[in-house]
C-alpha cells in the first residue's frame, strides 16, 4: 500500500493534520474548564490516542472535586 512515495506523503500528511486538530481541541478544551494541557499536547502531537487518553486521565479527578470551573 505505501510503496508509492505520493500514497505515503499523503497518509503522513493525513495523520499530521488529526494530530495537530485533535491537540487544538485538547488545547481549549483545557482553557475553557482551566485545566494544564501540555502534557497532553505534547503526547498528541507525537501520538494522538496518547494524547487523548492521558486528557480524560487529567480532567476526571478534576471533574470530580469540581476544581477548574468558574
Amino acid at each position: 500500500m505505501f510503496s508509492s512515495g505520493m500514497t505515503l506523503a499523503s497518509a503522513w500528511i493525513h495523520l499530521m493534520t488529526v494530530d495537530l486538530f485533535a491537540a487544538r481541541q485538547v488545547f481549549q478544551d483545557g482553557i475553557k474548564n482551566q485545566i494544564e494541557t501540555r502534557h497532553s499536547v505534547s503526547f498528541c502531537l507525537l501520538f494522538c490516542p496518547i494524547g487523548i487518553i492521558t486528557r480524560f486521565i487529567t480532567k476526571a479527578p478534576t471533574k470530580s472535586t469540581g476544581h477548574g470551573k468558574k
